[in-house]
């Protein structure tokens, strides 16, 4: 029952009718069923380990603030679920190569274990529903209120990654408006179109550029990249769209995910508009904690980096999309070094102003674009197409 697919429409419209048509109090309890079915049509018997988790990340805030060792104990229970799932291969692989570089013959059993649907995402709601409990900033509530945010499907998949707190309240305030069912079903349309049309489209330059990496050319490779640039946008934000028209349609707001990335004028505001949610979330519960900005500027780079690498890791269980992420950090550290220093400047004339942001904003959509390589290819193919693409001598 992806977004994109007819079920979704038959599951959605019956599912926004009963949830306007409870008592308020009972919203929860539809958003939780409804939930339960979307992702158990998919994930099967993976719902019961979410469930689990769920109940469990619920009860042991109940006394985080007083027994502070109890927030350390879920947050390790709930990153070692995704860890054992998500990247238990990466690490046991990883482990063999570096036995192999020293002599030593290692060869692992790599298990074929099956991703949960959505365990990143849930993931990431959970870390923030712990340390925002432990903060004291998420108001007292029952666990069907945690249940609905975390079942709420329409963002289960897709994202934008939810607060608690913001979401709590629109459950029981939501009213069934015009503007509302107007607004959602022509943001749910935007993203099809987004979706079928231009990213689908596109797959058809992109699909085979990592297995066909060896024989393609230089120029080839620049034209694969690019539409692939413009593909995983109209990908992520398609999807987003339709959850955010989705969340509507219940009269529930959720983050805006993607803000004209494209056409930012640095990396710094690239990232503000890029995947919104994540960016946030990587900002306050990573970055921060690290020691955020607000300290001497090598300090701050690192930062930067180790918080830039764990948003590459979040999005793929290996070594490209680590590389990916340590990338923009240093993207990142690149343009705050730049505006600490005295290249930095602010053209008089307003042609002259103009032309400096055409001109950064195409380097930006270029920096950005040149990524997407570490992305989508793993180390392999990249030490195959970076020689091509850059010294085709």
């Amino acid at each position: 029952m992806i977004f994109n697919e007819i079920w979704y429409a038959l599951f959605l419209i019956p599912a926004v009718i009963v949830f306007h048509l409870v008592p308020v109090r009972w919203r929860p309890w539809v958003l939780v069923l409804a939930g339960t079915a979307f992702y158990g049509y998919y994930a099967r018997v993976f719902l019961v380990l979410i469930a689990v988790e769920i109940v469990f990340v619920w009860l042991l805030t109940r006394e985080i603030q007083q027994q502070k060792w109890m927030f350390g104990f879920a947050l390790a229970i709930t990153l070692g679920a995704l860890g054992y799932f998500k990247y238990r291969n990466m690490l046991v692989l990883t482990g063999a190569g570096l036995a192999d570089l020293l002599g030593w013959h290692y060869s692992p059993a790599v298990s074929q274990l099956v991703l949960p649907l959505a365990i990143s995402f849930f993931t990431f709601e959970f870390v923030h529903y712990l340390v925002d409990c432990r903060k004291g900033t998420i108001p007292p509530h029952h666990l069907v209120d945690f249940l609905a945010f975390a079942m709420f499907f329409p963002t289960m998949v897709a994202g934008p990654i939810k607060r608690f707190q913001d979401f709590h309240p629109r459950v029981a305030g939501a009213r069934l408006n015009a503007g509302d069912l107007s607004g959602g079903f022509s943001r749910i349309l935007v993203g099809l179109l987004r979706k079928i049309v231009i990213a689908d489209t596109l797959d058809f330059w992109t699909r085979n550029m990592v297995g066909e990496v060896h024989i393609m050319t230089g120029p080839t490779l620049w034209l694969a990249i690019f539409a692939y640039s413009l593909k995983i946008y109209m990908d992520f934000a398609g999807y987003s769209d339709i959850a955010i028209g989705s969340a509507r349609l219940f009269g529930i707001k959720v983050p805006e995910n993607f803000l004209q990335p494209y056409f930012k004028r640095n990396i710094a505001e690239f990232w503000k508009a890029w995947h919104v949610s994540l960016y946030k979330w990587i900002v306050d519960y990573v970055f921060i904690p690290l020691g955020g900005s607000r300290c001497s500027t090598r300090r701050a780079i690192f930062n930067t980096l180790v918080a830039m690498s764990a948003s590459g890791l979040w999005h793929g269980a290996a070594w490209n999309f680590v590389i990916w992420g340590f990338y923009h950090g240093l993207l990142l550290s690149g343009y705050r070094v730049f505006r600490q220093s005295k290249l930095a400047f602010v053209p008089k004339s307003r042609a002259g102003r103009l032309a400096a942001g055409a001109a950064s904003t195409a380097l930006t959509f270029f920096l950005v674009t040149v990524g997407w390589l570490f992305f989508v290819m793993p180390v392999e193919a990249l030490a195959v197409a970076i020689p091509k693409m850059f010294w085709p001598w």
